[in-house]
């Protein structure tokens, strides 16, 4: 199970943090995993050079914690959460979402 935990303040994403596993195929042929994988790392890439944005990968959890007011960071977040939500629809029997408060 993909578990998606998010946090938003006032429509502006403060906690993004994704961890677990589909488990959908054999490892090294989750089609599920590395579609989340594609999501994440992309949006890490993204993020790296942003300034109060602090990103945590460990070997199972991205974690990331938005402290900035910048737009731009928000929409970056804004794009992951819905493409994750997105992935969700068509294969939701691997994915949890929780909103933190």
């Amino acid at each position: 199970m993909i578990k998606v935990e998010y946090a938003r303040k006032e429509d502006v994403f403060t906690l993004l943090a994704v961890s677990g596993h589909a488990n959908s195929d054999m490892y090294g042929k989750d089609l599920v995993c590395a579609a989340t994988s594609t999501i994440m790392f992309g949006l890490c890439n993204a993020l790296t050079e942003k300034e109060d944005v602090d990103i945590e990968i460990l070997d199972n959890k991205i974690k990331i914690l938005n402290n900035s007011d910048s737009e731009v960071v928000n929409d970056y977040l804004n794009l992951a959460y819905i493409q994750l939500l997105t992935l969700k629809e068509s294969q939701s029997s691997y994915f949890e979402f929780n909103e933190r408060s």
